[in-house]
């Protein structure tokens, strides 16, 4: 019988192999390309792609964070909001793609492939007109 392993659980190995054999890259990568083509998931190249990044990057101890703020985040906020994710996630270095966008009004949204935070004012504010 003939079972797929799901993307993820596939990302989750490949990125095992590829930390632990670095000298067999080219091996897992084509054997990986195999089995994509052979179980029909190529159209779940992009997604699969993803998944081994983040896995690559979540197995060697680094954390990728997408923040969107009202404005450029300060030096402060900057450290206080990598030992916060640092906290919650037991990440051992955090990388951030800074985004600026007014219409937040304040705060800041914290992404990361696993969730998000959203301390910005407009989310607050929806929040109180809700009540």
């Amino acid at each position: 019988m003939n079972s797929k392993v799901s993307r993820r659980v596939l990302a989750r190995t490949v990125a095992e192999k590829l930390l632990s054999e670095p000298t067999r890259v080219k091996h897992w990568m084509l054997a990986t390309a195999a089995y994509l083509m052979e179980q029909h998931m190529i159209d779940d190249i992009d997604l699969f792609i993803n998944d081994v990044a983040h896995e690559l990057h979540q197995q060697s101890g680094h954390l990728l964070v997408d923040v969107t703020s009202a404005r450029k985040l300060s030096d402060a906020v900057r450290v206080e909001l990598k030992h916060t994710l640092q906290q919650a996630t037991g990440a051992r270095h955090v990388e951030f793609a800074e985004h600026v966008d007014p219409e937040l009004l304040g705060g800041l949204i914290a992404r990361t492939p696993d969730g998000q935070l959203d301390a910005s004012v407009r989310t607050q504010l929806k929040q109180l007109a809700s009540l």
